[in-house]
């Protein structure tokens, strides 16, 4: 099971010795653990904790001793997942093993603040000695015990005190949200300092004392129109469906124990069954068939991997099988993320007749318009790193969040010995994707969007500004938009591809509302979709966006909102944006040489965590262009769409250009405030496949920022930026036109940007209301 870190802030010398608590562990409503926890009077203490989920054992035990509030040593064993770890602390030292295999020892000074994974009772004295009439956010340390007691930094949020009933007397309590491991965590404390609870809720898991059940009350519950959970659940493991070509795909389900029959929720994923089926009973308890099934190729099940390609035929084919089983009532509905979530689009487009809704969350679109390909443009280091994960058979998700095996070799050329040197291993999707440089090469597979047109089920789709494969939720929803559904609803957060987390983007915090309960408008949803029931889902808005810059949400009729206006700001000089352009504007110009982009050391990045928003503009000198408006004389929102029309020339038959939008403060501190733009000019006329252009002419290139909701501030500039690399995100264009797969030669490219009446390259964006 996957678990967010958990703060142990400190013991204090007046912690009272309470009785030896007992904490419930629940996953989705569904108890899946408990942890035993006891401090004696003379210090010592000891937490076991045993839990059971989807298959897996965690078997985690602490002990240790405090002196005052000051933990002096500790002893921890855990196994999991065939890790079998044991870590002790004494005398300034930790130690531990892993497997049998010794680590090396390290001198570790502890604080007064502690942390361990599966041990909430260690928590008891965590928020006692933070002052409780400090407003916001409030910095701490702590001693993370499963690291042998290193120390990172995290932030604690006081709210406001409230009561509950206990055993029928009501009691006070004080809850805290601790945000830490990019991860909001929710805790209460009674009277005494003891802790109650905590809940991770974009995981669904908690951990409640037995007899604090009301503090930590499912938020669905108080929608009584909503399903209950009313049935018992059965689960089903490694059952099969055969597909057309004769191969077994392979699923575990779960489903109410009564007579049905029952709607079915159908979940397919690349990255093993177990992570998707850790809600599947809570599902089944209200009357929900929940299916998670291997892709094809993955995992348990049967068939060559070949990323996205089968996701269609096999699709439709298992929802048709769902359809003719005896328990089913023929309608059946998907929810899923990232990979996910295209396949609902994948299987939408082939119509089977079963399907009647969706939730594609942070899907990505076809393979031309952001993986493998954006715009043409080939990613490079998403790519590598999404590769590593599924490169065998069974997924290996630790490896998210560490580095490449070699990031020093991402300037390897061709492409085509790319994974070989990063990874260390060649993969052969990996080499297919380079060969398959256009939308020709893709038909019958990773090809679904201009088949959008043909699919009428509702759809409720979900992404946030900052997410890798935003640009798909863009896509589909404009597609669909222009097919004239009404029965698509959306929802855009300020969110990275790890959706609906954490408030927090790289170092900006969008404030606690940023982060929505969403278990309730998924219930909804199935709810009028698959039963039939009234549930009142009418009266959800059709958009919901989160402004930022005014770091609040926005109730939108449609998107683009209806009440918007489209404005333009014209280049001006190769440095200014105007709202007219100048009739007899000069050009400017920029180089772009592939030899000399810049390698960032990855040696110890997490590719997974979200960097800072500020970007340097006084750092593009020759290899690229910087606009600003005028210092803005009111407030301005803007929303997308937004895009930029680039009139320009250059000295090579091959060449990418990319758009950034910035908000540029009175200080000059610029921020991203969307994804950029970026275009392969061999794609111009068409993702079909690449075509060269003519060194000298000038062209007409849209390119089309990602979409967002921002408010610039009285005083603040709209700024622009445009280059013709973002490498090692996307690979250099080596501007010869030769095949990516291997290519090596180098030509550098002059780029000319146009700028007059007659070539008005300009930036264009929809102004909000409000």
């Amino acid at each position: 099971m996957r678990r967010a870190l958990l703060l142990l802030l400190p013991f204090l010398a007046s912690l009272s010795i309470a009785d030896p608590i007992i904490y419930d562990i629940t996953q989705a409503g569904t108890k899946i653990g408990q942890n035993d926890f006891e401090r004696k009077p003379d210090g010592s203490f000891t937490s076991v904790t045993i839990i059971d989920v989807a298959g897996i054992r965690i078997e985690s035990s602490l002990s240790g001793s405090f002196k005052g509030d000051q933990l002096v040593s500790f002893e921890l064993k855990q196994k999991q997942a065939g890790i079998d770890i044991q870590g002790k602390y004494a005398n300034g030292k930790a130690s531990a093993t892993v497997n049998g295999k010794a680590q090396p020892e390290k001198a570790v000074k502890l604080g007064k603040r502690y942390f361990s994974n599966y041990h909430p009772g260690l928590t008891g004295s965590m928020f006692t000695n933070l002052p409780t009439n400090v407003q916001g956010p409030q910095k701490v340390k702590i001693s993370i015990i499963d690291a042998g007691g290193v120390e990172i930094e995290a932030t604690v949020v006081a709210k406001s005190p409230r009561k509950i009933m206990k055993d029928g007397v009501e009691v006070a309590i004080r809850p805290f949200t601790l945000q830490i491991g990019g991860q909001d965590i929710e805790f209460a404390v009674n009277e005494s300092g003891t802790t109650i609870g905590e809940t991770i809720a974009s995981q669904k898991v908690a951990f409640v004392a037995k007899g604090f059940e009301a503090a930590f009350a499912d938020p669905v519950a108080k929608y009584k129109e909503l399903s209950r959970p009313t049935f018992e659940a059965k689960v089903l493991r490694g059952e099969k469906v055969k597909m057309r070509d004769g191969v077994n795909l392979v699923h575990d389900v779960a489903m109410p124990v009564g007579d049905g029959p029952f709607p079915t929720i159908l979940v397919r994923t690349p990255y093993g069954r177990t992570g998707s089926m850790l809600g599947a009973e809570w599902w089944a308890k209200r009357g929900y068939v929940y299916i998670v099934q291997d892709c094809r190729g993955r995992h348990d099940s049967e068939g060559a991997w070949d990323p996205f390609v089968p996701e269609r035929r096999d699709g439709k084919d298992t929802i048709d099988w769902i359809a003719k089983q005896t328990w089913s009532d023929g309608k059946v509905g998907m929810i899923g993320a990232s990979y996910s979530g295209l396949v609902q689009w994948a299987a939408a487009v082939e119509r089977p007749a079963a399907l009647k809704c969706i939730i594609p969350q942070v899907s990505p679109p076809d393979a031309m318009l952001n993986i493998p390909y954006d715009q043409g443009v080939f990613m490079l280091l998403p790519n590598l790193w999404w590769t590593n994960l599924v490169r065998d058979k069974v997924s290996r998700m630790d490896r998210a969040t560490q580095p490449l095996p070699h990031p020093e070799k991402l300037l390897t050329l061709p492409l085509s010995k790319l994974d070989d040197a990063v990874l260390g291993v060649n993969v052969p999707f990996f080499d297919n994707w380079l060969k398959r440089d256009g939308m020709g090469k893709w038909q019958g597979g990773f090809d679904f969007v201009s088949d959008l047109k043909n699919v009428q089920i509702p759809a409720l789709h979900i992404s946030g500004w900052w997410d890798g494969d935003g640009i798909g939720t863009k896509t589909n929803w404009a597609a669909m938009r222009a097919a004239g559904r009404a029965n698509q609803w959306l929802i855009y957060g300020p969110w990275p591809h790890a959706f609906n987390t954490s408030p927090k983007f790289g170092d900006l915090n969008y404030g606690s509302d940023s982060v929505l309960e969403l278990d309730s408008v998924y219930l909804r949803w199935f709810d009028t979709w698959l039963k039939g029931k009234s549930v009142l889902w009418e009266k959800t808005p059709k958009v919901q966006a989160f402004v930022t810059g005014a770091n609040k949400w926005a109730k939108l009729a449609d998107w683009p909102e209806k009440a918007s206006s489209e404005q333009k700001l014209y280049f001006v000089g190769g440095k200014e944006l105007r709202p007219a352009p100048v009739a007899k504007g000069k050009s400017a110009g920029f180089t772009y040489d592939p030899r000399k982009v810049e390698l960032p050391d990855l040696k110890s990045t997490n590719l997974m965590e979200g960097g800072s928003t500020i970007v340097d503009m006084a750092g593009v000198k020759g290899d690229g262009l910087v606009l600003k408006s005028k210092p803005l004389s009111a407030p301005l929102t803007i929303g997308g769409p937004i895009s930029v029309d680039l009139y320009f020339s250059t000295n090579v038959v091959s060449t990418d250009f990319f758009v950034f939008l910035v908000d540029v403060d009175p200080k000059g501190v610029a921020r991203l405030i969307a994804l950029p733009g970026k275009l392969d000019v061999r794609y111009m006329s068409g993702l079909d496949k690449p075509r060269l252009i003519q060194p000298g002419k000038t062209y007409k290139a849209t390119l089309g920022i990602w979409d967002t909701a921002h408010q610039f501030k009285k005083g603040h500039r709209i700024g622009l930026m445009v280059n013709s690399t973002l490498f090692p995100n996307y690979a250099r264009n080596l501007n010869t036109g030769e095949p990516i797969f291997s290519a090596t030669k180098i030509k550098v490219a002059k780029q000319v940007i146009y700028q007059d009446a007659k070539r008005p390259s300009a930036l264009r964006f929809r102004v909000l209301g409000g």
